[in-house]
């Protein structure tokens, strides 16, 4: 009977991704006529109501309603105790693994794994929604982490991972290619053999992917351009277009940092694949490619002047608008010590980058600034990619200080309104004055006004934020350290983490920097005294 039903699901989802690609009487009216009813009715009946529960989805989600979607552990819980804001840690950590599993969907005919969808307006995979909501899953369940990433693999046009897929349609773009990196995180938080066999699946479409992407979005230069500003997932980035995309600039031929920098990341991930299967010529090979495009970044792309990296068009000018993209290369290694000593010092200026929530998608100083969606909110997905920059260059004080004061903004936000948004605005703990591509009256009437809510699409990423990088947390092949960076700030509160698989970690700031603590496995306690971004091996057999 199971095999039957097997056979009739692989039969049902080649059906349907046949009517995605047949270009006949039958997708030209059945499809749209689908195509709408489904998108309204989400857009605009169901995200509403989904928006309005005001945190009703039970917090505490029992074991019978996490057996539905194939979950048998409950997700990591957050206690934070010592200060008047402690609460708010707490009560924000839970909502976002109550969304994370809210937003889970089954096997179904759109995918024979489990798959994400980034809020209830969004009804389809996302390729780097996607490639970061396996990074808030990896902490709770490493098997649905790896699901997220496998639909985007198993829905791709043949070497090209798509941009968003639904049940009868499929998009002709691509996205930030931030799968391969996705994928080698996960690996390394399992087993040696387990790391092995979903490299083993994944490796040979993303090497693939990798080949469609330098023969058709890579120019004479060697580096690389979108094919639209969409592909970018910033598309009314100031760099791109206007606030309400009335007008946009042909992207085709510029030369784009974060897209560079996400290719340099993609290239690092396959070499340490292919490193961790034995093929050392395919490592060596797309390491060497990893360097070349970090050497034409830093010949092509940098100015000197502002310190910054731009987009460089066909004419081979600068376009010069400080964004978010123009410090996403050091999360790819991309810079020597100097020029990251400048990017780091604009990161933590307040009239640039160091705002109340930090990190807005625009410089502050900008002119071009507004809080309109990539024109200056704060989009929690860049900004980690900034943060693990940071981390990258050793700045692990500055790393904790500013995702302190972005997990305090995101969950503040949950405290005063109810809700986890899309984006957020660098100045306030509330959403009232952002607005989205205002004087676009399409997406006024389908995604409203201002920013998208019950979204983990990426704004989750604050719960891992809060537990690699405050707390320090790392699990490399089911062995456990600790490497805490807690702010100043954070002085007098006690943290205390009970994971997925058993682990307990109790954390409390001593003195600006210094922790104490214990970690319980398996009924064994381990206590330690530790300093600030020092390293306590917490040891092994946990995963």
């Amino acid at each position: 009977m199971n095999s039957m039903l097997q056979h009739w699901g692989r039969d049902a989802r080649r059906l349907v991704a046949m009517v995605r690609r047949t270009r006949g009487r039958f997708a030209a009216i059945v499809g749209p006529t689908y195509r709408g009813v489904q998108y309204l009715w989400h857009l605009l009946v169901w995200s509403r109501i989904s928006a309005g529960r005001a945190g009703l989805l039970p917090i505490e989600l029992p074991a019978e309603m996490l057996a539905r979607k194939g979950l048998h552990r409950a997700p990591p819980r957050l206690t934070v105790q010592g200060t008047v804001e402690a609460s708010v840690f707490s009560r924000g950590f839970a909502e976002v693994y109550a969304l994370l599993f809210a937003n889970l969907q089954r096997a179904d005919l759109l995918s024979s794994y489990r798959h994400a969808i980034p809020g209830p307006a969004f009804r389809g995979v996302y390729l780097w929604d996607s490639a970061f909501i396996a990074q808030v899953w990896r902490w709770w369940d490493r098997r649905v982490a790896q699901e997220v990433l496998l639909a985007v693999l198993e829905l791709r046009d043949g070497d090209r991972l798509q941009h968003v897929v639904t049940e009868f349609t499929r998009s002709i773009y691509t996205q930030p290619p931030l799968v391969a990196w996705s994928a080698m995180e996960i690996a390394r938080c399992l087993p040696r053999d387990a790391a092995v066999a979903f490299i083993q699946d994944v490796y040979p479409v993303l090497k693939d992917f990798q080949s469609w992407l330098e023969t058709h979005r890579r120019l004479d230069n060697g580096l690389y351009a979108w094919a639209h500003p969409y592909e970018s997932g910033v598309e009314n980035a100031p760099r791109f277009s206007n606030r309400d995309e009335s007008v946009m600039r042909n992207v085709e031929t510029m030369a784009a940092p974060d897209f560079s920098s996400y290719v340099v990341l993609q290239l690092d991930a396959l070499s340490e694949m292919a490193g961790r299967l034995g093929l050392d010529a395919e490592e060596g090979a797309f390491a060497a490619k990893a360097e070349r495009v970090r050497g034409q970044m830093n010949a092509l792309l940098w100015d000197e002047r502002d310190g910054l990296y731009y987009d460089l068009d066909a004419a081979g000018i600068h376009v010069r608008v400080s964004t978010v993209a123009s410090l996403l290369p050091l999360w790819a290694g991309v810079p020597g010590p100097e020029r990251a000593r400048r990017l780091v010092a604009r990161i933590l200026a307040p009239r640039h980058y160091g705002s109340l929530i930090p990190l807005p998608s625009v410089d502050r100083a900008e002119r071009c600034f507004e809080k309109d969606m990539w024109r200056g909110p704060v989009w929690v997905n860049t900004a980690f990619g900034v943060i693990q920059g940071l981390l990258r260059y050793g700045y692990e004080r500055e790393a904790g200080e500013l995702a302190f004061r972005l997990c305090r903004g995101v969950y503040g936000v949950f405290a005063e309104e109810r809700q986890i948004y899309e984006f957020y605005d660098p100045d306030a703990l509330h959403t009232k004055d952002l607005r989205r591509k205002q004087g676009n009256w399409w997406k006024a009437l389908t995604l409203g006004r201002g920013p998208q809510r019950d979204f983990v699409g990426w704004s989750g990423l604050v719960n891992t934020l809060l537990i690699e990088v405050l707390l320090g947390l790392r699990v490399e092949q089911g062995r456990v350290t600790l490497r805490p960076r807690l702010p100043a700030e954070a002085q007098g509160m006690t943290w205390v983490l009970s994971l997925a698989d058993g682990g307990r970690l109790s954390l409390r700031s001593i003195s600006p920097d210094r922790f104490e603590g214990s970690w319980t496995v398996d009924g064994q306690e381990f206590s330690f005294v530790t300093a600030l971004a020092e390293t306590v091996d917490l040891g092994d057999g946990w995963c």
